[in-house]
């Protein structure tokens, strides 16, 4: 009942700071804004357990958090310390290579700190045409390029849990998001993030209760297929769709990075699916390829 009511205020918080950071009449108060909410999901941690791992992905979640917002301010505060600003907003996204982080965290947590990360704490994306108006796209494009790159690759070397797997999806699409931020405009935008906050959501939920309760059988391989495979009439052709059209924008060789990194995703789930030697009901975990 306690872990509950902790939930339920620290999502109560996240939603409140992430709305106030849209309402801010300055950086100082975007930056504080951005901060209580990164906060709110610390109280996460401690509702679906207390064991060891946990205390260490909240360590890694501290340590960067407070590492990422010192660059943010420094960078807010003095216009000739931009390269602190950009480097910055990389960590508090997980960017390639700051991505580490990101799967400490995850593999150290719960589902709640997962999806609050995934979720809330992407809506300063809105921000990055703004807080880098004095230049630095060209860095963020290659970036978020080799971000889609090395996503591809570690899908088949490093998904050896259904928390491995949601990083690899949940950081291309924040380097999506990112990346589409620079040439879309807010209101298209906005329409992209709402699709992703409602794929992710459904995701993270069918990860959840698969992990919880072992579930198998037509209804776990519909959903898997519905939220996950690219196939007909699934809602993850549509979040593929849309994610391609806002890419579009972001010139070819982006293109082509978020390509070869879907397609590399979609062969290994598809794997997953028609393998006979990958587990189907293990709990949540992937133990080979």
């Amino acid at each position: 009942m306690w872990g509950v009511v902790v939930s339920v205020f620290s999502v109560l918080g996240l939603f409140c700071f992430s709305l106030l950071m849209f309402g801010s009449n300055g950086l100082s108060f975007f930056w504080l804004f951005l901060e209580l909410a990164t906060l709110c999901v610390i109280p996460l941690f401690f509702c679906l357990g207390d064991d060891d791992s946990m205390l260490s992905g909240l360590f890694n979640y501290i340590v960067v958090s407070s590492i990422s917002s010192s660059l943010l301010l420094c960078g807010i505060l003095s216009g000739e310390l931009l390269y602190l600003l950009i480097l910055g907003l990389l960590l508090k996204f997980g960017l390639f290579p700051f991505w580490g982080w990101v799967y400490k965290v995850t593999l150290g947590s719960n589902w709640m700190v997962v999806w609050s990360i995934s979720t809330f704490l992407k809506s300063p994306v809105f921000f990055f045409p703004f807080l880098l108006s004095c230049g630095g796209y060209d860095l963020v494009s290659y970036v978020c390029c080799l971000t889609f790159i090395g996503l591809g690759v570690l899908f088949w070397l490093y998904s050896f849990s259904w928390y491995a797997c949601w990083c690899h999806m949940m950081l291309s699409s924040s380097a999506a998001l990112v990346i589409m931020s620079f040439s879309l405009s807010s209101e298209v935008l906005a329409f992209v993030f709402f699709i992703y906050f409602i794929w992710c959501s459904g995701v993270i939920y069918f990860f959840y209760v698969y992990e919880d309760f072992m579930l198998g059988g037509i209804g776990y391989y519909f959903w898997f297929c519905f939220l996950l495979v690219s196939m007909p009439v699934s809602f993850s052709i549509f979040y593929k769709l849309v994610m391609v059209v806002g890419i579009f924008s972001c010139g070819f060789i982006v293109v082509g990075c978020w390509v070869l990194y879907s397609i590399s995703e979609q062969f290994y789930l598809l794997k997953f699916l028609m393998s006979y030697i990958l587990p189907k009901s293990s709990g949540g975990y992937v133990l080979s390829v």
